[in-house]
């Protein structure tokens, strides 16, 4: 099974990189893989840091997240 990987670029949002010859680059200081081979330039690049989210937080996350009703008006007396 693979695993998506996430990654941000702060400090440069457009950031590009080359793949076994093919062009890659960053689209609002984030990138979205699963290639392994994307991977390994990616760990191995300075700019780059890994963003990690736990799949059972954020599974946990999404689950609780529930829409409260509005909140009831009252009249009021003028």
């Amino acid at each position: 099974m693979e695993r998506i990987a996430k990654y941000e670029s702060p400090r440069y949002p457009e950031l590009g990189f080359y793949v076994d010859g093919s062009f890659r680059r960053f689209c609002g200081g984030f990138f979205v893989t699963e290639s392994e081979a994307e991977i390994a330039v990616l760990n191995e690049l300075a700019d780059v840091v890994r963003v990690e989210e736990p799949e059972e937080v954020a599974a946990a996350d999404k689950a609780e997240k529930h829409v409260k009703p509005p909140a009831s008006r009252k009249s009021s007396v003028k």
